[in-house]
């Protein structure tokens, strides 16, 4: 072996060395548990990472010490991947939570980890039978968040404990810039839609007639989704919607996103509830927002595109 290649290994073996003792400190410091005992509330949470899961291979987990957050990044995910968010307010899920970080001066967690793993591990809450779930941060051969739900089975009157360990990479704090939260757009003007099932089902028809969709608002509560095509133009309206924010002072706004991004995100949709509000940041980007609860909430921001 000549001297080069032992030198490359050397250095490629030892800075791997270095990143699984600096994984192992973080891990041995910091402390997250976390339970969940209702069973409508194990449900919602298990449907957002679903929702998550079907947008992203990876997803960043930021535990703070009152709130949770997933991100799907738009740059780690694939070009016909919207960029979304959920957070959710510790306060709703967990009875109890606690999240100590590693060091005194920094207020979260960050993780990153396979959406997929993450998903098939809580898809245990989808059935019936399960009296409580616990998320915990614990080190076994590698950082992981292990899933233990207790499941009553039907041939048995003591519960079991189904565990799954889903492999984590701590992020340290020098890198959190780049896993900073989404902000949410201003928009000019927000409608709420009291069910999302009838605009679902017509992006997904219209992704096939346009490679951009224009979304038009207007102050008599009225939506149109238009899209262009060479042969034609087809408009859906929506009408006597809730006027949610208005800022300015024009009538209307507009903006055309990619078609392929509106409807991978409303094809991912796995949470029960159907009331969306979609706020126009004009010629900017389109703003989507489910309010699972008063402080759970679903984002993905659609960014404008040039027609």
């Amino acid at each position: 072996m000549s001297t080069v290649c032992i030198f490359l290994y050397y250095f490629f073996h030892r800075s791997a060395l270095i990143n699984s003792r600096k994984s192992v400190f973080f891990a041995n410091k910091m402390k997250f548990r976390a339970l969940m005992q209702d069973p409508l509330y194990m449900k919602e949470f298990q449907a957002i990472v679903a929702t998550l899961t079907k947008l992203a291979k990876d997803c960043v987990m930021i535990l703070g010490s009152r709130q949770m957050h997933f991100i799907v990044n738009e740059d780690q995910s694939s070009s016909a991947s919207p960029l979304v968010w959920a957070g959710i307010a510790a306060k709703e899920y967990f009875p109890e939570y606690r999240m100590e970080s590693a060091h005194p001066d920094q207020e979260y967690i960050v993780l990153d980890m396979s959406s997929a793993n993450l998903g098939r591990a809580l898809s245990v809450l989808r059935g019936g039978g399960v009296n409580s779930c616990k998320l915990k941060l614990q080190r076994i051969q590698f950082p992981c968040i292990s899933v233990i739900a207790s499941v009553l089975t039907s041939s048995s009157t003591e519960a079991r404990e189904v565990v799954h360990d889903v492999p984590v990479t701590i992020i340290p704090g020098s890198d959190w810039s780049a896993y900073v939260l989404p902000s949410v757009p201003n928009s000019q003007l927000a409608l709420g839609l009291p069910s999302l099932r009838l605009l679902k089902s017509l992006i997904d028809k219209l992704k096939n007639i346009s490679p951009s969709l224009e979304f038009q608002a207007n102050l008599d509560g009225e939506l149109n989704v238009i899209a262009t095509s060479e042969m034609s133009t087809v408009t859906s309206r929506f009408q006597k919607l809730l006027i949610r924010t208005v800022a300015g002072y024009e009538r209307e706004a507009s903006c055309s996103v990619d078609s392929r991004k509106a409807s991978a995100f409303f094809g991912a949709l796995q949470l029960p509830h159907e009331e969306l509000t979609i706020g126009i940041d004009r010629e900017h980007s389109i703003h989507l927002q489910i309010d699972v609860r008063q402080d759970v909430v679903l984002h993905s921001v659609l960014p404008a595109v040039c027609i």
